[in-house]
C-alpha cells in the first residue's frame, strides 16, 4: 500500500494560488465510460513549481493543487452557492518502494483499492478502499449467496483499475500514474459518496500536466475508481456476515 505522506500544505497559500489571476486554458474533449470530459474550461496556473487546475460544474468549483517541489497533491471543492471550501486529503506522490507480501489471492492498486481472498470453504474476503491520507476503509466477509455477485463485481472492478493503471504506466510513466492516483484519493475525500465527477477528474488530470492520450488514460483510471467505490458499497450493503 502506498502510504508515504508529508506534512500538510498551507491552506492560505493554496487559496492565494487558486484565485490568482493568471491562467491557461487546457483544451481536450473526449468521452470514456459514458462520461463526457471537456477540458477546455480547466484553468491552469503554475507559480514556483506549484500547479493549480480549476474547473466548475453546475454547483461546485474544483481545484487541484500539485506541488511539484514537495511532491504533494490535494483537491479542494468550493460550493458555489455558499462559498464553503472543503479540502481533500493532502497526499504524497512519492512512490512507495516497499514490497508487500501477497497472501493467498491479493490485488492492490495505486489508487488504494484492494482485495485479499483467503481461499477455503467458504472463501473469506478482505475489501479495502481509500479513506484518507493515512488509512483505508475495510471490512471482511465470507462469500455466500448474499454477496457472491457483488464480490465478483468488486473483484472485476479492482482488476480493471489495476490494468488501466499499469497500461498507463507502460505507455507514459510511473510517476504520472502515481501522481494521478494520489490525487484521485484526495478527490474522493471531497466527492459526494466518494464518486468522482467529470469536473473533479478533469481538474486532477489537468494538474498532472497530462495531455492527449495520456489525459484520456488517466481519466479512465478515475472512472474505474468510481466503479470500485460503487462495487465496494454494494458488497457492504448486500452481505449478511460482515466482520472486521
Amino acid at each position: 500500500m502506498r502510504r508515504i505522506f508529508k506534512s500538510i500544505m498551507s491552506l492560505v497559500l493554496t487559496c492565494s494560488l487558486v484565485f490568482a489571476s493568471s491562467s491557461i486554458a487546457f483544451a481536450l474533449e473526449f468521452e470514456t465510460d459514458n462520461l463526457q470530459f471537456d477540458f477546455q474550461d480547466v484553468l491552469i496556473l503554475e507559480i514556483d513549481g506549484v500547479r493549480t487546475a480549476t474547473i466548475s460544474d453546475e454547483t461546485t468549483e474544483y481545484t487541484t493543487v500539485f506541488n511539484t517541489v514537495d511532491n504533494t497533491i490535494q483537491v479542494f471543492a468550493k460550493n458555489l452557492l455558499t462559498n464553503v471550501v472543503s479540502a481533500g486529503v493532502l497526499v504524497s506522490t512519492d512512490i512507495d518502494t516497499k514490497i508487500t507480501l501477497q497472501t493467498v489471492i491479493h490485488q492492490d492498486t495505486f489508487s488504494n483499492f484492494e482485495y485479499d481472498i483467503y481461499t477455503g470453504n467458504p472463501n473469506e474476503w478482505n475489501l479495502e478502499r481509500p479513506s484518507g491520507a493515512f488509512s483505508q476503509y475495510y471490512f471482511m466477509v465470507y462469500e455466500n449467496s448474499s454477496n457472491e455477485a457483488e464480490l465478483d463485481k468488486f473483484y472485476n472492478g479492482v482488476n480493471t483499475l489495476n490494468d488501466r493503471e499499469w497500461d498507463a504506466v507502460a505507455a507514459y510513466s510511473l510517476a504520472l500514474v502515481t501522481t494521478a492516483a494520489s490525487d484521485f484519493i484526495s478527490g474522493m475525500a471531497v466527492a459526494s459518496g466518494g464518486i468522482l465527477t467529470p469536473a473533479i477528474i478533469a481538474s486532477i488530470v489537468a494538474a498532472t500536466g497530462a495531455t492527449g492520450n495520456a489525459a484520456v488514460a488517466l481519466a479512465r483510471i478515475g472512472t474505474s475508481c468510481n466503479d470500485c467505490v460503487r462495487a465496494y458499497m454494494e458488497v457492504y450493503h448486500a452481505t449478511d456476515n460482515m466482520h472486521f
